[in-house]
């Protein structure tokens, strides 16, 4: 017998609405004035970045990208880089 070694909070779980999601985003990217992106001389604000990932992004990938900014935050790590990289898969 193999025993499921999935979590309960893993991305794909559905623990919170399309509009609870957005707004958690919302909250965490307002935190920023500026984000800029590595190996590109640009420079992107945060409500900014966070309206530009609401148009662009499935609802999987918003919960998986707010998973891993809750889990940063649980271990007390900076979240700017997951922002930094989320920018720069949008503008290549």
């Amino acid at each position: 017998m193999i025993k499921s070694t999935s979590s309960t909070n893993t991305p794909g779980s559905n623990r919170y609405s399309l509009d609870t999601l957005h707004q958690m985003l919302n909250n965490e990217l307002c935190k920023y004035k500026h984000i800029k992106v590595p190996n590109i001389d640009h420079s992107i604000s945060g409500p900014e970045l966070a309206s530009w990932l609401i148009d662009s992004a499935s609802p999987q990938e918003i919960e998986e990208l707010v998973y891993m900014v809750n889990q940063a935050k649980k271990r007390s790590s900076d979240t700017k880089a997951i922002f930094q990289t989320a920018a720069a898969a949008l503008i290549k």
